[in-house]
């Protein structure tokens, strides 16, 4: 059966999942505004990789919602501080039983999609896609290391998830559908708001801060901090797991690996920081747990959020 899917959030990420489950033979929609909507309704979008090129035209683009109409998969591949709205916005798409698969940085749009739609239309997922959007229509993948896992929020039929993943896997996406996903998406967020704070407050890639003792325990105890709030959540996070992440920082990490984060800030864009750090600082406080770091980092970079 081939599937509709729609596309919110037609970015570096959005785009490329869009393109490549186009060139598997899906339906792709694609919500999109601007230059953006006019340049990919009228040449396509193009991807650019290390594996070969592709270029797709996709089945409608759009800026309108209702025109696009109800599709059997949505792609939910939006900023943070873009959730709400485009939470909002595409509920003319969302049918009966229409999944959403979340790709999104941390757990706050998981939590906002579940609210507006239900647990049994969402599938939260992470993806390690080095993407970049060079002008609309054209997207250069980064690099040859990639990594997606997606699954449903609670154990139920995977039979779209499956044929998501074998369309993704024809066209060289390293892809897995996994019955409960969570576990491994919280081992993500470990790393994930520490890193964008220490980036963001040292504004240096990884390599400039992680031979530095004083930032390094302060990078240790931030990720504990994220695992305090995963187990009071009741996520299944090992005991070990912000020292593991933090010996993969020190051993593995590429050194000029730099938070999207500070890519944000220095660009004067807005920042994820709502979404990703803000949500964790929330989400203590309701659950009793302390998170200092990150409520000190998230008011030393709140001034920041709207960009310049």
């Amino acid at each position: 059966m081939t599937l509709r899917i729609g596309i919110i959030g037609a970015g570096a990420i959005g785009g490329y999942f869009g393109a490549v489950l186009a060139e598997a033979g899906m339906e792709v929609v694609v919500l999109a505004r601007g230059k953006n909507r006019d340049v990919l309704a009228t040449d396509g979008l193009t991807v650019l990789s290390e594996t070969g090129d592709i270029t797709v035209k996709f089945a409608a683009v759009s800026d309108d919602p209702a025109e696009l109409g109800p599709v059997d998969v949505i792609l939910f591949t939006v900023k943070g501080q873009d959730t709400d709205q485009a939470a909002e916005d595409m509920r003319p798409m969302v049918g009966p039983e229409t999944e959403i698969i979340s790709l999104q940085n941390g757990l706050y749009g998981i939590d906002v999609l579940a609210e507006k739609y239900g647990v049994d239309h969402v599938s939260p997922g992470i993806t390690y896609t080095p993407a970049v959007v060079e002008k609309p229509g054209l997207i250069r993948k980064t690099g040859t290391l990639t990594r997606t896992i997606f699954g449903p929020y609670h154990p139920r039929d995977m039979s779209v998830h499956e044929q998501i993943a074998a369309a993704c896997k024809a066209g060289g996406v390293d892809i897995k559908a996994l019955r409960e996903p969570m576990g491994a998406i919280w081992e993500k967020f470990v790393v994930l708001a520490p890193f964008h704070i220490i980036g963001g407050l040292t504004r240096l890639p990884v390599g400039g801060w992680i031979g530095t003792p004083e930032t390094r325990d302060l990078f240790l105890r931030a990720m504990q901090e994220v695992c305090a709030v995963g187990r009071a959540r009741g996520a299944d996070i090992s005991p070990d797991a912000a020292d593991k992440k933090l010996h993969y920082a020190r051993t593995t990490t590429n050194p000029a690996t730099r938070a999207s984060m500070l890519e944000d800030l220095e660009r004067g864009k807005r920042l994820e920081l709502d979404s990703t750090v803000g949500w964790l600082c929330r989400e203590g406080e309701k659950l009793g747990v302390p998170t200092p770091i990150h409520a000190m980092a998230y008011a030393l970079l709140l001034p920041h959020k709207n960009g310049v």
